[in-house]
This record gives C-alpha cells, structure tokens and sequence, in this order.
C-alpha cells in the first residue's frame, strides 16, 4: 500500500509541475523573444524554406507578432477584430472577440496569461482554457487604440504604450502612467537588463526624447536626440548584453546607442528609413537593422560600423530575429529571407504580401510569420532545436544526467575521448537565459562528473521547470532537456 501510495505521489507530482511550472514557460513569449527585444533566441531554425502549413484568418494579420506558448499554441492579432489561438498543427483552437482592430502583438505571462491591446481601446488579459479564450481582466482607461507590442515584467505587470506608457497590474488597475507624447501603431519599451527600469520613446511639439522610467513610474532621464514630431518612430528599443540601448529614430535614422546613463556612445546614419523596425542583436553583439524603404538589412558593429548590406529587393519593416546559429531572419513586403551571419542569404519564401510583423520561432525551431491574412509555419527547424541536440554529438562525447527529474541535485556526465581543450558545460533556462555555468577549463580524455544542486550563479535555488545543459568543445556542441521537480 506504501509504495501505491508513493507512486500517486510521484504522479501527482509530476502533473502538477507540468500544469504550474513547465506550462508557464513559453516558446516565444513576447515580441522578439525577451524583454531586451534582442530577437536572439537558442533554438535552431529551418535548414530550407519547405512550408508546413498556412492558416487563413478573416482579415489582415500582418501588423502582429506572434506569441507562442509552451504547449505549442501561437497567438496572433488580425484587422477583424479577434485574437486567434492556432494549434501548432496548423488547426483553430479559439478566437476572442474585441471591438477594433487587433494590431498589438501578444505577450505570455509567467501564469501563461495572454496580453494584447486592441484599437477599441482596451487591453485584455485572457486565459487560455484549452477550448475557448477566458477573459481575466480588461484595462479601459487609454484615450488610444492600444496597437502596441506588450512586455511583461519580472513582477507580472504589463506596460503598453498609446500616448502614455501603461503600468497595468495583474488585477487589471493601473499602477502609473507615463506621458510619452506620440500614438504610434507599435511603439513599445524594452526592459534594462536587471529589470529596473524601461526604456521607450517620448515627443513634444519640437523635440523626440528616449526616456528611461523605473519601474515604479519615476523618471530616470529623457535624452533629446532632436527630430520633428513627424519624425516619431514605430520601432522599440532593444538592449544589448552589456546594457547599451540601441535607438533607431526616424526617416534617414540614425540609430543611435546610448549608455545606461544617458550618455550618446556614437551613432549611426545612412540606414534608410528607422520609423518602422527595431534592431536585433546577435551572439556576438552585431546589431542589425532593417531599412525600410531602402529595402535593405544592415549589419553592424558594437562600436557603430557597418560591416554588411543585404538587398531584399522590397521593402523591409519587419524587425529581425536571430537564432541559436546566428541565423538572421527577416521579411519583406513580399519574401522571408534567412541569411547567414556573413551576410549571404540561405534560403527565401515567397509569402503574402504585405508584412511589418516579425517572425517568431518554437524549440522544435520551426518559424512562424503573419503576412497578409495568412499565418505561415516554415520547418522543420534545424533537426531539432534547443528541445533536443542543438548539433548532432560527436562520436567522442557522450553527454547525460541522473536522475532526471530531479529534487534537489543531478549528476551530470560526459565522456571525453580526445583532449578538450576550453570545454564549457552551461545550464540554460527555457528562456536561453544563462543560469549557472558549471564546467569553464581544459579537461582531460576520460569521463567526468559534475553535480548540479539546483541554484543559479549566485546561489539562490531555481523554480521547478524545464532546464538545458550545454556541453561546448571547439566545434563540439550538445544540449540536453532535464526537469527540476520541487
């Protein structure tokens, strides 16, 4: 009888971190994968551009991003007023009615919560119940459509910007308010790297600003960068890996990089038309950045030189995504090109014209993009993605942990069979944030052991969920999935 009982337990166990923590974690949970909007993801993208599956919506898509769940789910604003949730075989889940224009591009929350605006000028909070969109809340008190991206902060707010920049509660009441000055279709904020603070954009009658507010609504600096009020921008700041902010502003740029204090870096002009797209950063710090009208993607340096220009041949506001490869892709009006981080193109898709939206990517690595009244879905992803082995393993290695699921320790193991020289064994969230590295040294040929207890860098225990570990030798790359089970 014990031991039934054990086993119920172990069950039980199992479901209810499948149910809290591990749904919780999304694939793609907000416009261009963090709230840095870097666009970086760890997952591996298509090899080629074979298409999966299309689903038709009932009007225009493609002014919203996608956001994908853990289960798969990827939800999406149209022009016919609803918000869709699409199975991940291509099939309709549910839709949820609003009263405008579904412009804004959805965000997950922690709970799996979705967030979006809508041009009535509400934000919803739904929750997904599997057969129908439930609503939790609604926040009414915007002047404007809400059309802009939504970011979710580490404390579960939502802030949206419609002529103010909105902090909105997990009850739905608003916290604060910022007046930013513009109503702009996708202006947004992106969040500072300790998630402190925002940054987004502010106008006045003769000058445009990037401001930085904190997170209780106080008003850290503006910086005037100069323009005209018809020179607002619809792109959204991104933040690189060592706090820069990266600013693209208006027709002919520059996109400017400024310092967490305020200071102006350098910038850089020549770009095209910046009102429209938002930078993406790659591994290495590259930035790139999108043209507009002068059909063009730009590759750029940390220190503000362009290294690389890639033609679309069409026009481009869509803003790039990056995957676990330094896989670049981006859509224009008309095509979505992958492109390798020299700046020579791997494959492209002819898709329905038009789109502004930027792609977003699951873990099996299969890419997804509004365009027109279509939702496209192009893979498969990469063989696998950061689910399983980002590259396939070496004949001399062998990677595995036990046990697995684990409370409160794992053992990770892995056989060397030739020198490795700057070997690096890293656990990753499902995010692809770096939790803790493990292994950073010279090792010998031989099988070794390292035993994970659960904590990040700094020593404090980790949620229950899903985690990676990453073994990395000179060409040599593994990832394997475990589960932390409180």
């Amino acid at each position: 009888m014990n031991n039934i009982k054990r086993l119920f337990l172990v069950i039980g166990m199992i479901f209810y971190v499948f149910t809290t923590s591990v749904w919780s974690q999304s694939m793609w949970p907000t416009f261009q994968y963090d709230n840095q909007r870097t666009g970086r993801c760890p997952y591996i993208g298509p090899d080629i551009s074979d298409t999966l599956w299309t689903y038709t919506a009932g009007d225009n898509i493609f002014w919203s991003s996608p956001a994908i769940a853990e289960d798969g789910t990827i939800y999406f604003g149209c022009m016919d007023g609803y918000l869709y949730a699409i199975n991940h075989d291509g099939s309709l889940k549910w839709t949820y009615t609003t009263y405008g224009d579904v412009l804004s591009s959805p965000a997950i929350g922690e709970d799996g919560t979705i967030y979006f605006g809508s041009s009535d000028n509400t934000f919803y909070a739904i929750e997904d119940s599997i057969t129908y969109g439930n609503l939790k809340w609604t926040f009414s008190g915007s002047s404007y459509g809400i059309d802009s991206p939504i970011l979710i902060g580490t404390d579960g707010t939502s802030y949206a910007v419609a002529g103010n920049l909105y902090a909105i509660d997990t009850e739905g009441n608003l916290k604060w308010s910022y007046n930013t000055g513009v109503v702009c279709d996708e202006a947004s904020v992106a969040m500072s790297l300790d998630g402190s603070c925002l940054y987004t954009q502010r106008s006045t009658a003769f000058d445009y600003f990037l401001a930085c507010v904190d997170t209780s609504g106080s008003v850290n600096w503006e910086r005037d960068i100069g323009g005209a009020p018809f020179d607002f921008s619809n792109s959204v700041p991104t933040v690189g890996s060592d706090g820069m902010i990266y600013f693209p502003t208006g027709f002919g740029g520059p996109l400017y990089a400024i310092n967490p204090n305020s200071t102006i870096e350098w910038t850089c002009v020549g770009l095209g038309d910046l009102r429209y797209t938002s930078p993406g950063i790659g591994a290495d710090g590259t930035i790139f950045m999108a043209g507009g009208y002068d059909n063009n993607l730009h590759a750029i340096t940390p220190d503000g030189s362009v290294t690389w220009t890639f033609n679309t041949t069409n026009t481009v506001v869509s803003s790039p995504i990056i995957d676990g490869n330094g896989i670049i892709y981006i859509a224009s009006y008309d095509t979505l090109y992958a492109i390798y981080p020299d700046g020579t193109m791997k494959w492209e898709l002819e898709i329905e014209t038009f789109t502004t939206a930027t792609p977003a990517m699951d873990t099996s690595g299969n890419l997804y993009v509004c365009s027109g009244m279509k939702l496209y879905a192009i893979g498969p992803g990469g063989g696998t993605g950061i689910a399983d082995n980002l590259i396939q393993p070496a004949k001399n290695f062998f990677l595995q942990n036990y046990p697995n699921p684990f409370n409160p320790t794992t053992t990770i193991s892995f056989l060397t069979a030739e020198y490795a020289e700057n070997a690096e064994l890293v656990i990753y969230n499902l995010k692809g944030q770096k939790v803790k590295t493990l292994v950073n040294e010279k090792l010998d040929v031989g099988t070794h052991q390292v035993v994970w207890d659960g904590k990040d860098s700094f020593g404090k225990p980790v949620s229950s969920g899903i985690y990676f570990y990453k073994l990395k030798s000179g060409d040599f790359e593994q990832t394997k999935k475990m589960i932390l089970m409180k």
